[in-house]
């Protein structure tokens, strides 16, 4: 298959973007710092670009079978960097005429979890939790194949191939997960569609 990967850089994108070469899909990094991706694949293709330029990722997308993003910027301040970026990738997919999509996004949008998650969401990661609700309104669009993958505390470490899968509801109990993890999710769920148009809940 062909797919579009979008913050290849990144903690899951870097763990991402070798899990589908290796499982022979042709990808494209569309990356703000394409320098850091050095791959040799010859169905790797790196392109550099703005992530908030509608017709940069439009090119890079067109011919894609699926988009996958890792995108998230790490400041915990007030911003509108995954909002924006979700109407961008909207845009960019509708011009390419790609409709299916891939993303992750927080479990502190589930409003459970417990007294930990609900002091957490409110204070210290407010403004991120905030800024995902946003970006998240802007990609679940009824024109679109979306999936709203939503983690929780997210570690290195190797893949369990075991994560549990709730659609709707963070998994009960259920408050860390590994990076590696979330990208083999990602991965399977662009090849083999189970959750279009649903939220979904993973951890270890």
């Amino acid at each position: 298959m062909r797919f579009t990967l979008l913050g290849a850089t990144g903690g899951i994108g870097s763990l991402l973007l070798p899990l589908a070469l290796e499982q022979g899909h042709e990808v494209t990094a569309f990356a703000r710092a394409p320098e850091k991706i050095k791959r040799p694949e010859s169905q790797l293709r790196v392109v550099g670009g703005d992530l908030f330029n509608v017709d940069q990722m439009a090119e890079a997308i067109h011919g894609s079978d699926a988009v996958l993003s890792a995108f998230g910027p790490t400041t915990l301040r007030r911003t509108h960097l995954r909002r924006d970026f979700g109407w961008a990738v909207v845009k960019a997919m509708r011009s390419a005429r790609v409709d299916r999509f891939i993303h992750v996004s927080t479990a502190f949008l589930f409003g459970e979890g417990g007294l930990v998650f609900s002091v957490m969401s409110n204070t210290l990661f407010r403004n991120v939790t905030q800024d995902h609700r946003n970006s998240e309104q802007e990609m679940t669009q009824p024109d679109l194949a979306w999936t709203m993958v939503r983690p929780p505390r997210l570690l290195d470490g190797p893949a369990t191939g075991r994560p549990r899968v709730v659609a709707g509801h963070l998994p009960k109990g259920g408050f860390s997960i590994s990076r590696a993890d979330v990208a083999a999710f990602m991965l399977k769920e662009a090849v083999a569609p189970e959750y279009v148009r649903q939220i979904v809940g993973l951890s270890n």
